[in-house]
């Protein structure tokens, strides 16, 4: 088999063994993504923007099999994208065949990354799938290569087993979870058979209830054509009596008008009965929706149990590239939440797992002489309270201790002594949450950048919730995150700005109240909060009404407060959250919208967003003191949709002392650079969102990044590409497969 062996690559043999199965969740998320283009173009000929993006996952894919030396799936990938470009410019024409020859292509090719180990059963099928590509095209009828299976990882409370065994499979099929692509190019969701049965129930409900309305309003109109012809009853005797002369002919014309007034008594009975009925029954049917919404949530949930294990295996990643030993625990696997919940859960969890791995867990040595088991303890809890669930990470390590962490702040120039002096010690755990501020000396590749806590405290709060931090030193952290079930209905306070409804998520919210129209400042439960004009925020000021006094809503997050004026307090409302289209998404002051009832969109403001207007502060640089490598050259930012391209990158400029920050596309680097000061700047060209040339572009056209280094990494090393590079200012292109021999000829080219 054509591969490098461990000692002709960049990386040690644990390195590797972690990049190869980063490598292999990569692979099996690009290849999935051809398989669903490819099944959804059925006979069809893809867009030209499918196929493009089929190339540009299976171009990302090749960069990153070579940079950890998987030559043969260097080969593979580009062997599919020549195809690919080949589809697209017309050279080879589509058909339906090509479609499924494509999906046995990418099952051939998902089959040899997971075959790795086995040098003989990987060669022979690198070997097939080669040749299922060369006669692309050509109808060939060679029987379809299975599927690779999948495998599950069931936890009951302590998860070691995924973590012995190595999954490296992306997905866990579990109940609940999202499916991978279909025939139709869908999604399937699988569930559980009592919850498909209980929304069919609720569903028969809504049937009853649609019933017993219609019948209601079946005796309104019966009620409206009786009232209609006692109306008219009523009009033909008013005539006579009027007419009537004699006292006879008055009693007659009375009579009968009395016989009127008892029929529309008895109307105005039975209306008001079947209207107290149509109540009671619309009630009937607010609660069967409800269960109806509650059954269709139900099928969006899962369990806790396969986060757990993902979370499994991600540990096993870390603590293999570390050398500490860690056991894992966990309660509440049963737990339930919103699946899009616990997609966009892992990463910050991860991130809580690997700083409990560098901060907390001591080295055995050290644990020993504190009395504790060698193999350090993390904990992963999960529990259901309201409407809302908590996620616990604790570790079982050294702790974080206020003083010395005080202490660092100042030595770092991040703080004042008298701002040291005047903090509470939740002031200065919460403060780690701040960009550019870390609890360690050293930065390497897990840590001691300045940078993830923030990251997990954003993406929290743009989900609706908060995260808190406590630690004991010398017994261990705990990290708890509380948040909503679900994604899609959550409690809101709406307010109107100018015209228009807004909304922050309630949990955030302390209270509404009356502020002075003039006011800066706020004095509410012993505390002097800031103000913030919405007003100014989201339009024009000057359009404002002149008033004395100001409504407002009092928000709250990550343990700082500020009271937010508007022009009128709408209330509390649940709302159907959607995410943001991609021309709202990059603003970090929206966290999503929601649709009112008479259609119209309403922003969710995030209250991140607004305490950071309200508590403004300089973004301080975390220089190293005392214990830092003396030997630390800058801090670097390496850019590229490839995780298993960036941790490697990461790698080896933090070897020779840099301190490396990562993006996975050129929107979260543009944001991350207008926070942070960076000395090199590391970026792959073709990425979602935004691409390197145009993150370029935007770094030359600042004042203060236009002369950061800009090295550019990429597969397509085109002399187009590297003359546009060349006009940007880029003194140093490489191409992919990058090798540290091949970074460091570039950092020596890219130095002024």
């Amino acid at each position: 088999m054509a591969e490098r062996e461990h000692g002709e690559t960049d990386f040690d043999a644990d390195e590797l063994a972690m990049l190869r199965q980063l490598f292999r969740d990569e692979a099996h998320e690009a290849l999935e993504q051809v398989t669903a283009r490819a099944l959804a173009a059925g006979a069809e000929p893809p867009s030209a923007d499918a196929l493009t993006e089929m190339m540009r996952v299976t171009h990302t894919l090749k960069g990153s099999a070579g940079t950890v030396g998987i030559n043969e799936m260097v080969d593979l990938a580009h062997r599919l994208e020549t195809s690919l470009a080949q589809l697209r410019a017309g050279a080879l024409r589509w058909t339906a065949a090509i479609g499924e020859q494509i999906v046995e292509i990418a099952d051939g090719m998902r089959a040899h990354v997971d075959q790795l180990e086995d040098e003989t059963h990987a060669a022979a099928q690198a070997a097939r799938v080669r040749g299922l590509i060369d006669r692309l095209g050509e109808g060939s009828q060679e029987r379809p290569l299975p599927r690779p299976p999948r495998a599950t990882t069931e936890s009951d409370g302590v998860v070691r087993a995924a973590m012995e065994a190595g999954d490296t499979t992306r997905s866990i099929r579990k109940t609940g979870e999202l499916s991978a692509a279909v025939p139709d190019g869908r999604a399937l969701i699988r569930v559980e058979p009592e919850r498909v049965d209980a929304l069919m129930s609720s569903a028969g409900e809504l049937l009853f209830d649609r019933t017993r309305i219609e019948r209601r309003v079946q005796l309104l109109r019966a009620l409206a054509r009786d009232l209609t012809r006692s109306r008219h009853l009523l009009r033909d005797e008013i005539g006579p009596l009027r007419a009537a002369n004699t006292d006879e002919l008055r009693g007659r014309a009375e009579d009968r008008l009395r016989g009127v007034e008892g029929e529309l008594a008895a109307q105005a009975t039975q209306l008001a009965q079947t209207t107290a009925a149509l109540l009671d029954e619309t009630e009937a049917l607010r609660r069967t929706i409800a269960e109806l919404q509650k059954g269709l949530l139900r099928m969006r949930m899962q369990t806790a149990r396969s986060l757990f294990a993902r979370l499994a295996r991600a540990l096993r990643a870390i603590t293999r590239s570390t050398g500490i030993r860690v056991e894992l625990r966990t309660h509440g696997d049963d737990t339930e939440f919103d699946k899009a919940l616990a997609e966009q859960l892992a990463d910050p969890l991860v991130q809580l797992l690997r700083n409990a791995i560098v901060h907390g867990i001591e080295p055995a040595n050290e644990r020993a002489m504190r009395m504790k088991p060698a193999v350090g303890t993390i904990t992963i809890a999960a529990r259901q309270e309201g409407n809302s669930v908590v996620v616990e990470v604790a570790d079982d390590g050294r702790g974080i201790d206020p003083r010395a962490l005080r202490e660092r702040f100042v030595a770092t120039g991040q703080w004042s002594p008298a701002r040291a002096q005047l903090a509470s010690d939740d002031d200065v755990l919460h403060a780690l949450f701040d960009a550019g501020v870390s609890s360690r000396d050293e930065a390497d590749e897990l840590a001691g950048r300045g940078i993830g806590l923030d990251l997990v405290r954003e993406t929290v709060a743009r989900l609706g919730g908060e995260i808190r931090l406590t630690s004991t030193p010398g017994r261990g952290t705990t990290f708890s995150l509380r948040l909503p079930v679900t994604t899609a209905v959550a409690q809101a306070m709406l307010f109107k700005v100018h015209g228009q409804v807004y909304a922050i998520p309630q949990v955030h919210v302390v209270e509404t109240t009356q502020v002075d129209a003039d006011a800066t400042t706020v004095a509410l439960r012993h505390e002097q909060l800031p103000v913030v004009r919405l007003e100014a925020v989201l339009g024009d000021v000057s359009t404002a009404a002149v008033l004395e006094k100001r409504s407002a809503v009092v928000v709250a997050y990550a343990g700082k407060g500020v009271v937010c004026t508007v022009d009128k307090i709408v209330g509390p409302r649940e709302i159907v959250v959607r995410p943001l289209g991609p021309l709202l998404a990059p603003l970090p002051l929206y966290a999503g919208a929601t649709i009112s009832g008479s259609g119209k969109v309403q922003l969710i403001l995030d209250p991140a967003a607004l305490v950071r207007i309200a508590h403004p502060g300089p973004i301080v640089d975390a220089p190293s003191i005392h214990g830092a490598a003396p030997a630390t050259i800058g801090r670097a930012l390496v850019v590229d949709d490839s995780r298993a391209i960036r941790e490697a990158l990461t790698a080896m400029l933090a070897r020779d002392g840099w301190i490396v920050d990562v993006a996975e596309d050129g929107a979260r680097a543009w944001h991350m650079a207008q926070q942070l000061r960076y000395d090199l700047v590391v970026t792959d060209l073709e990425m979602p969102r935004m691409g390197g040339f145009d993150l370029i572009a935007r770094l030359r056209g600042d004042r203060g990044l236009a002369e950061v280094p800009v090295i550019v990494i990429t597969s397509r090393a085109s002399p187009e590409n590297r003359r546009r590079a060349r006009d940007l200012g880029v003194k140093s292109l490489v191409a992919k497969p990058i090798t540290r021999r091949k970074l460091l000829d570039a950092l020596g080219a890219s130095r002024p």
